[in-house]
This record gives C-alpha cells, structure tokens and sequence, in this order.
C-alpha cells in the first residue's frame, strides 16, 4: 500500500471516529465524491447521529518543509489560522464556533498538515464556510500572534527539562541528523522569536492546494449533498502547491544515546524498521 493511499485511508477513518457509528454489524461503504469543481473527497454516510466530521490533510506541508531559521512555522500557523479570518477577529471567529457548537483544529506534523472540522448537521453550511475562511483567509493579526506565540514559547521553555520531551528529540535527531525529520516540529526559541505575518502569508499560498489536499469525511450528509460543500470550503484554494520536496531518508539505527539526568525515574525511547 502506498504512502497517498494511506494518507487518503487515514484521513477517512479519522473522520468515522469524530461521528462514532451505531454498533451494527454491516460492512462500511466508502464512496469516492468529485465535486463540480474537481474536488475529491472520501465518505462515509451515517445517518445515525445529526453531525458530520470532515477531516483534511495537506501533504508535503508539514514542518519538515520550514526553512532554514524559521523551524516551526507550519505549527505555529497551525495555531494561527482559526484565530480569526475574514471580517471576522479572534475573538468573533472563535464566538461564531462556540456559539454553534463547531470544531475546528489544525495540526502540523513532520510530513502534513491536517485539519479536522465537526459540526451539527443544522450548522454545517456555516461549519464549511469558517473552514473556508480559515484556510483561504486568516488574518494573522497581531494580537492573536503574540498570544499564540507567547503559548508556543512556553511549552518550548518547558520541554528543555521535560525529560520526555528530551528523549524524543534526542531520538529524532540521533536516527535522522541533518535531515529535516530531525528538526523539533516546534521550533526553537529563537525561531519561534523571529517568525512574522509575512512568513505565515507565505506559507499559506504554498501549502494549501487543490493538488496536495486529501478529504475524507463522515456522518450525516449524502454523496450529492457533500459535492456542492467541497467546492464552498476549497474551490477558492490555488491549484497546484508550491513547497520544496523533501529528500528521502534512511534512519540510522544500532545507535544508543544516554542524555544523564538528575531525575528519579529514567525515559527511553526505541525504534526498530517496520
């Protein structure tokens, strides 16, 4: 099974577990949805429950694309990008979710960048265009980012002694080395320092395309219901993405790595070839 046709069978079994399907005892049908405007997406009706799951994955966009000097710009944009849009400030996005009972996160990982969107039935015209709003306009204004960037400094200050943390760093980059997968996805304190609204502006016109965009989505909405939804939330979104490839990489394994510690109890961290 190859790496797109995982990522595709992830994203539409990740968007089963946001709805919880009744316990029957039937085979589950995935249909494959191409929107009017070319959009692709994987679903799985459940009528069960009034709500719908969509989750969304934009490959080759995770933190192991940040540049030189700004480590973890694709997380800290993962925090960013609902934290206001359009007309809409923080305080008047974050409000309009609440209010109808959505949610909606962003998550930024080594390979990807995911999102995932679930909402009641009633209010999923509204759900699809906050996603929209999100994806296609997020303000980046200058409140939210320093709120945000202030959170990202602190979980990184805390995790210099966290001695999980640690270890997990010091496995990443003891497999991988140089190779981007063994940079700290968060960044550092003097990355996080200098990132700006420029450098999120960038980073959304070159990752958030139609042709690195994966959809799958769950509950309850038919096939000829989501078609006209998957145009609303990304029919505006550039077609092709503009991101450098990331070269492959074979982990150096038989290596042991002691980090010493004056801490009672000892973390560690394995990993073999799967």
């Amino acid at each position: 099974m190859n790496k797109l046709f995982k990522q595709i069978a992830g994203v539409a079994f990740a968007a089963t577990l946001g709805v919880g399907f009744a316990p029957q005892a039937k085979a589950v049908e995935v249909q494959e949805v191409i929107s009017d405007g070319g959009i692709r997406a994987w679903l799985i009706e459940d009528h069960m429950n009034p709500l719908m799951t969509m989750d969304i994955a934009f490959t080759g966009a995770g933190a192991s694309t940040d540049p030189e000097g700004k480590l973890g710009l694709a997380n800290m944009v993962s925090g960013l990008i609902d934290e206001g849009a359009g007309e809409m400030d923080s305080q008047t996005f974050r409000s309009e979710m609440e209010n109808r009972s959505i949610s909606l996160s962003f998550d930024a990982g080594r390979d990807d960048f995911s999102g995932s969107l679930t909402t009641l039935t009633r209010e999923r015209e509204t759900a699809i265009d906050l996603l929209r709003l999100a994806l296609s306009e997020p303000r980046f204004d200058d409140e939210a980012v320093e709120r945000i960037r202030a959170q990202i400094v602190t979980g990184l200050k805390q995790a210099e002694n966290n001695p999980r943390d640690i270890a997990s760093r010091t496995f990443f980059a003891s497999i991988f080395g140089d190779h981007p997968y063994g940079r700290p996805p968060s960044g550092t304190l003097e990355t996080v320092a200098g990132l700006n609204a420029n450098d999120f502006r960038s980073f959304v016109r070159r990752a958030f395309a139609k042709d690195n965009l994966i959809v799958g989505v769950a509950g309850d909405i038919t096939a000829e219901e989501l078609g006209p939804l998957l145009d609303e939330a990304f029919g505006a979104l550039p077609e092709k993405s503009d991101l450098p490839k990331v070269a492959d990489v074979e982990p150096t394994f038989g290596t042991i790595e002691v980090v010493e510690q004056d801490i009672p109890q000892s973390q560690a961290i394995w990993g073999q070839k799967g």
